[in-house]
């Protein structure tokens, strides 16, 4: 790409970034002498903007003229904000050999804005690791309306809100977070590329959270192009997960347990985040369990390495909690149905389940009634009917709730 192509495709990336920033579409920033059309041609990089036409969009953006004009400094700014980024983010992951050498190729800038970037960015990861959603959700809206150094960097922004969205249980507006970053982290260089990586994961978990699986299949289709280029980090591992969730809410139970021990085999090779790979063994243990033909002797083999591993850390009775979920589901199939039903009481009694977590307790504990007397599965009838009351089946395995439906509350 030449030069001058290469100058109008950053002034379009940061034309819609600062858009995307005022919540504005590309109609309301139509005015005299600038047509929503030419609006659209301008981000794309098709046409190139006089400068009377830059002061009237920065008019209507509220922002300095200067502010939409990206040069190669500005540019290389980005990348130094993007290694930053990679490095906090590698932090609040766990891996701090990666955290340390990409602070180590930082080049020292004294540029006051970069420098309350960086802070406001830091605070915003503290924020995410904490779990404190509102207060991310909070601090993500300060640093999005304030200076940034490109749209790249904002992209990382929206997948953190995201997240924090989902947990909060508002998914309509998770996922315009996520498609949000997809758009933002739209440009050249290897940094922002791994950037659209991690916001086409992102996306992908939103939409199946949402039970958008057809929508997800298609984001899953982009992210399997990538996988040769991911090498085994912590981006391949996730998107083989990301695979394998969507697989098995489309029931394709044996294509799900396929891509999730591809992520598990991974994990070998990474020595990052221990919640992260207890968590990816869950999911390699509970698709397992649902997989016909399973392997059970592998599922408790996974079930030990995340009860060791949570053992020796601090605070993560979530983990544990559903590791004795999937412990039950074991113990109904050997018909230990007493022991079955303790491990799920325990693991509801924590309240660290997920919706869908909860969901499969309650309707063993149904099952575990009925292979007793049918007669006596009044109570774990009712607490079940209790929790439908709060759950969206949309984002719900539908196998699961076609069980609920089936089994849970036929009447005897």
């Amino acid at each position: 790409m030449d030069e001058g192509r290469k100058s109008l495709t950053r002034f379009g990336a940061r034309l819609r970034a600062v858009r995307l920033q005022r919540g504005l579409s590309q109609k309301d920033l139509a005015c005299p002498g600038v047509s929503m059309s030419y609006v659209s041609r301008l981000e794309s990089g098709e046409r190139v903007p006089s400068p009377a036409v830059v002061r009237r969009l920065a008019e209507v953006l509220g922002v300095d003229p200067s502010e939409l004009m990206v040069d190669e400094d500005r540019t290389a700014m980005q990348d130094e904000a993007l290694a930053w980024c990679e490095a906090l983010l590698a932090y609040h992951d766990g891996d701090l050999v990666m955290a340390v050498d990409l602070l180590e190729t930082l080049g020292k800038r004294s540029d006051e804005e970069m420098f309350g970037w960086c802070v406001r960015w830091t605070r915003l990861v503290m924020l995410a690791r904490q779990r404190d959603d509102e207060g991310l959700l909070l601090a993500a809206a300060k640093l999005r309306k304030s200076w940034s150094p490109g749209p790249a960097v904002d992209a990382l922004v929206e997948i953190l809100r995201a997240s924090s969205l989902r947990r909060l249980g508002r998914t309509a507006e998770s996922v315009r977070a996520a498609h949000e970053a997809v758009e933002l982290a739209n440009g050249d260089g290897e940094r922002v590329r791994r950037v659209n990586t991690r916001a086409l994961i992102s996306l992908c978990a939103e939409l199946t959270a949402a039970g958008r699986l057809a929508d997800a299949e298609q984001v899953v289709d982009q992210l399997s192009v990538r996988l040769p280029e991911l090498g085994r980090d912590r981006l391949a591992i996730s998107t083989w997960w990301a695979r394998a969730k969507v697989a098995d809410r489309l029931g394709d139970r044996t294509e799900a347990a396929h891509c999730i021990r591809e992520a598990v085999g991974m994990l070998d090779d990474f020595d990052g985040d221990p919640e992260y790979r207890c968590r990816v063994r869950l999911a390699g243990a509970s698709i397992a369990l649902r997989t016909p033909g399973a392997n059970l002797d592998e599922v408790v083999a996974l079930l030990d390495k995340v009860e060791t591993t949570a053992a020796a850390m601090s605070r993560q009775d979530g983990l544990l909690a559903h590791a004795r979920a999937l412990r039950a589901e074991l113990a109904l199939r050997d018909g230990e149905i007493d022991r079955a039903r303790e491990l799920a009481e325990q693991a509801i009694a924590t309240g660290r389940l997920d919706a869908e977590q909860q969901l499969r307790c309650h309707l063993l504990l149904v099952r575990a009634a009925d292979e007793v007397d049918p007669d006596s599965s009044t109570g774990a009838r009712t607490a079940l009917a209790a929790l439908l009351e709060h759950i969206n089946p949309e984002g719900v395995d539908p196998l699961l709730w076609r069980d609920v439906a089936r089994i849970a509350l036929r009447k005897h």
